[in-house]
């Protein structure tokens, strides 16, 4: 009942006021270890008190906007998370398509244990399984797939292949038997409030857990159907309507609200376009679960099974993994990595070691990054030392510029940091140094932004140079900006050409 609740209320109130067009909401399977854990550490109400506040937490995110950093994940660690997933769906349902009734903490556990029991393997959940999906990759064939999309024909035929089943004799998993498709004792309670109040710290901490959980999870879905679907989304907006969703369901007795990217995908493979589909799944959810709970309790659970293989090649990017690969080696490696750790562990781990690893990645190329060029421009010698001085390039480039300024064969008369875009303190300090050693030499710069700076750092404003179109000193152009002497201000112009 209480996923129902946040498939229905949670996912109508996500889709009504968040963002994906291909986002669909629901309780995340991911979240599973840390509301056991909470139940089992603090009970239910503490759960429901922390879904309400961590719902506030995810709208504080919104309002800051904090949701625009999910742009700034790396591609390779995107790729890594849905094939993750995508495998996940896939070892999951193996044992559901054999009819092995496996048992295990997680779906690694559950495939060991289908294997260790492999010879109860039930031939007609293989049956339904193969039939279903079969049915469903040639319906996707056809021109009629854009009014019944094909998962909708997966089920329908599955249905009717384990009712013949049935009728012969054989028995069949269905939904009913597996969980309970009901809505008896729903109703509004506010109870869990006091709970805010009697245990705050435990509270919080969950609601933090949470909230920081559901924010990344729902974010790395929404970024995921964007690279699959060719479109965008505002994270902000995403995260707000996921905060209303999870303000909302505690009173209801529902479970935290989360982007999911397997319903997401399952959406965009039914042949969505907009935010409506989002919203008549919720609806239609209710309906089914209302008026129809014993026709979703006969589905057979091989023929969701089928639907969920479907998803899961969608999800399983193995040609973009080998695309990345070709581009860069290292980042090939990191989507396999993150891939694995999210089968193994869950995203909780890797999509931060992901990050972590990349990071470091970035940090060795910046760190082997930085080499001087000596050449000629406007007639002078010049030493470029490329686009970064930062305390991570400076102890290289420092003995180079020295070196390049000691050799007398080509006598450097100008540091050029026309290219240089960052630039810190420390290598501020290093221009600074090494301009006070050599007074022969003068600065370049692209622009005036850079020369306050410079100036603070100790580097005379007579030695800094504009380079623009034409290489201009800093003095002569204050001296153009402060003249109110026509003549004067063509005698600096001449100056400058």
């Amino acid at each position: 009942m209480a996923g129902l609740v946040s498939g229905v209320v949670g996912g109508a109130i996500a889709a009504i006021f968040g963002s994906s067009r291909f986002q669909v909401s629901g309780p995340a399977a991911a979240f599973i270890t840390v509301i056991a854990g909470i139940i089992a550490s603090h009970g239910l109400p503490v759960l429901m008190a922390a879904t309400l506040c961590a719902g506030f937490i995810v709208i504080g995110i919104s309002v800051l906007k904090l949701g625009r950093l999910m742009e700034f994940m790396p591609h390779p660690i995107i790729v890594g998370f849905t094939t993750g997933i995508g495998l996940l769906i896939l070892i999951g349902q193996i044992p559901v398509a054999l009819g092995v009734a496996a048992e295990g903490d997680d779906a690694i556990a559950k495939l060991i244990d289908t294997v260790r029991d492999i010879h109860t393997v039930s031939i007609q959940e293989v049956v339904i399984v193969g039939v279903s999906f079969v049915s469903a990759l040639a319906w996707g064939r056809t021109r009629f797939k854009k009014w019944v999309p094909a998962p909708l024909v997966a089920l329908g035929v599955g249905l009717g292949t384990a009712e013949l089943a049935v009728w012969q004799g054989f028995p069949v998993a269905t939904v009913g038997a597996a969980y309970n498709v009901s809505i008896d004792g729903l109703g509004f309670s506010a109870d869990f409030l006091q709970t805010i109040l009697s245990n705050p710290s435990a509270v919080l901490l969950s609601a933090l857990t949470l909230g920081l959980l559901i924010a990344v999870e729902s974010l790395l879905a929404a970024k995921a159907l964007d690279s699959l679907t060719d479109s965008s989304h505002d994270p902000n907006r995403e995260l707000f309507g996921l905060g209303l969703a999870n303000a909302a369901v505690p009173f209801l007795g529902g479970l935290p609200v989360s982007g999911v990217i397997v319903r997401g995908s399952t959406n965009v493979m039914s042949g969505a376009t907009n935010k409506s589909a989002a919203l008549m799944h919720a609806i239609f959810l209710g309906i089914f679960v209302a008026a129809l709970a014993s026709v979703v309790a006969r589905l057979p659970m091989a023929a969701l099974a089928a639907v969920l293989f479907m998803t899961a090649m969608r999800l399983i990017e193995v040609g973009e993994i080998r695309r990345i690969h070709l581009m860069g080696a290292t980042e090939g490696r990191l989507a396999i990595l993150t891939a694995v750790l999210t089968v193994l562990v869950d995203l909780t781990v890797s999509v931060p070691v992901g990050l972590a690893l990349t990071l470091l990645l970035v940090l060795r190329r910046m760190l082997a990054h930085g080499s001087i060029a000596v050449r000629e421009r406007h007639g002078v010698q010049v030493a470029d030392p490329g686009t970064q001085l930062t305390f991570l390039t400076s102890p290289r480039i420092r003995p180079q510029i020295d070196a390049a300024l000691d050799d007398e064969s080509k006598p450097v008369q100008a540091l050029d940091l026309s290219r240089v875009s960052a630039m810190d303190a420390t290598g501020l300090s290093m221009v600074a140094e090494v301009i006070d050693r050599h007074p022969h030499l003068d600065v370049w710069v692209a622009s005036a932004e850079k020369t306050p700076a410079l100036q603070s750092a100790g580097v005379p404003e007579d030695r800094i140079h504009i380079l623009g179109n034409k290489l201009v000193r800093l003095r002569d152009v204050l001296a153009t900006i402060q003249a109110a002497d026509p003549t004067e201000l063509a005698a600096v112009s001449a100056k400058a050409r």
